[in-house]
């Protein structure tokens, strides 16, 4: 995918991330909106990808709530905190997932039929949406990062934490799984 729509560091005008997020650190609450205002329509776009859009904003929310605890460790030699703030939505979603499978736990032993969560399906591409949802979500996390968001496979080990091996076999079996969904919906 091309890197059209996408934002750049150069896009932005304004203190460096690093030089934000040490405003953050030391209590500076209010410089969290520069933050936000650079990095929340494409962190938007990617948590709608993985849980929804009804879900998405209340994922994003929850990451840049972290980003104030999380706002001393930042690796200030990094200029872009791109990536990071990527990496702490994964998480979030990691949590929201484990969250949302308790909570399902628990109904499906008070009712006979379990709920099944709705995904929403973009205007745009619902044929690609719709093939997206039925990747597990590692293969689509590591997909929409790559292909979608741009980041190098370097990254995406980093921000996952997980060995650059295992990025490239999801990488490889979620390419693969896309062609072949893209092939049974072809008449």
């Amino acid at each position: 995918m091309s890197a059209a729509g996408r934002k750049t560091k150069a896009d932005f005008s304004g203190p460096s991330d690093a030089a934000v997020l040490a405003l953050i650190a030391e209590g500076d609450i209010a410089a969290l909106s520069s933050l936000y205002d650079r990095y929340a329509p494409g962190l938007l776009r990617f948590a709608s990808r993985l849980v929804g859009t009804q879900d998405a904003p209340d994922i994003v929310q929850s990451a840049f709530l972290r980003v104030v605890g999380l706002a001393r460790g930042y690796d200030a030699s990094f200029p872009s905190a791109r990536s990071w703030l990527y990496g702490i939505v994964v998480r979030v979603i990691r949590e929201h997932r484990r969250s949302l499978h308790r909570w399902a736990s628990t109904l499906l032993k008070l009712a006979a039929q379990p709920a099944k969560a709705t995904v929403s399906i973009s205007e745009a591409r619902p044929d690609l949406d719709a093939c997206l949802s039925q990747l597990t979500l590692p293969k689509r996390t590591v997909l929409l990062l790559s292909e979608v968001e741009g980041f190098t496979n370097e990254e995406i080990a980093t921000m996952l934490s997980i060995p650059i091996g295992t990025v490239w076999t999801r990488l490889h079996h979620a390419r693969r799984e896309l062609r072949q969904l893209y092939h049974e919906d072809d008449p």
